[in-house]
């Protein structure tokens, strides 16, 4: 059992905070956070990462996790679930047709048949979000927290790189197998994607293809980061660009920069 902060919560009642989950290729891992103090409470992550091979012993490994603490299954103001998923599809909101959903993403992933499909929007951006998610892990989750709200782990960098006080600005998040990238021009969002990546040179790669992309000058591009990136992989970025930040929430801080990387994309209001 890996808790990270705060092993005796003194939460009171559980009703008035919220609930973050996150569950991606580093495990399965959750926060609990008092919204009107901007303060975290509570952090958890698990000892077991995801295995995208084996999502049924991932899912029973979580359930069990369900039902050993109690504070996973208690009553709270707001549920969030961030589910780390490639598989996604931005899209304008105006284009969006209810009922379409599977006939887009299909188009550029492999749907397979325990995956359920959803949607959510990011109203700054009049844009739609269609992603995959295990439905097997979801209906574990649904199990003890029915009013859940579902995101891709994608969702977080959409909704705030934009607000960030840079004007160009490239989120990178790797863990060892993805990388996703989001760039964005003022508060506009100009690029979102996802790349296989089993070694972090591929990352870069991918980094630098965006950067082309974009049209961005490097010297006046920030590139935020997330995930598992190592520092000599950090000073490899700094090869290329003139500032590198980690994507947190200036509101809610951790105490390490591994836990930044990792965590943070729970810290924000969704």
């Amino acid at each position: 059992m890996a808790i990270i902060i705060n092993s005796q919560p003194q939460l009171g009642k559980t009703t008035e905070y919220r609930l973050s989950i996150q569950a991606d290729l580093n495990g399965f891992s959750f926060s609990v956070i008092d919204e009107q103090q901007n303060k975290l409470l509570f952090l958890y992550s698990s000892d077991f990462v995801m295995e995208r091979e084996d999502m049924d012993l991932f899912s029973k490994k979580c359930s069990e996790l369900f039902k050993t603490l109690p504070l996973l299954r208690s009553s709270y103001n707001r549920v969030d679930l961030i589910y780390g998923t490639e598989k996604y599809a931005a899209i304008p909101k105006n284009l969006h047709q209810r009922g379409n959903e599977l006939s887009i993403l299909s188009k550029s992933h492999k749907i397979d048949d325990l995956d359920e499909i959803d949607i959510c929007e990011v109203p700054h951006e009049d844009m739609v979000l269609i992603f995959a998610a295990n439905s097997t892990f979801i209906n574990v989750v649904k199990e003890y927290q029915p009013n859940l709200n579902l995101y891709p782990s994608v969702y977080p960098f959409i909704s705030y790189l934009p607000l960030f006080e840079e004007y160009n600005k490239i989120l990178l998040q790797y863990i060892k197998g993805v990388v996703s990238i989001v760039a964005s021009e003022g508060e506009r969002i100009t690029y979102c994607n996802s790349f296989p990546a089993v070694h972090f040179n591929t990352a870069l790669y991918f980094l630098m293809l965006t950067l082309k992309e974009v049209q961005f000058n490097p010297e006046l591009t920030t590139v935020y980061i997330s995930g598992n990136i190592k520092d000599l992989e950090i000073y490899d970025i700094a090869k290329y660009f003139a500032k590198i930040k980690y994507f947190r929430n200036p509101e809610i801080a951790l105490t390490d920069q591994i836990m930044e990387m990792r965590y943070s994309s729970m810290l924000f209001e969704l």
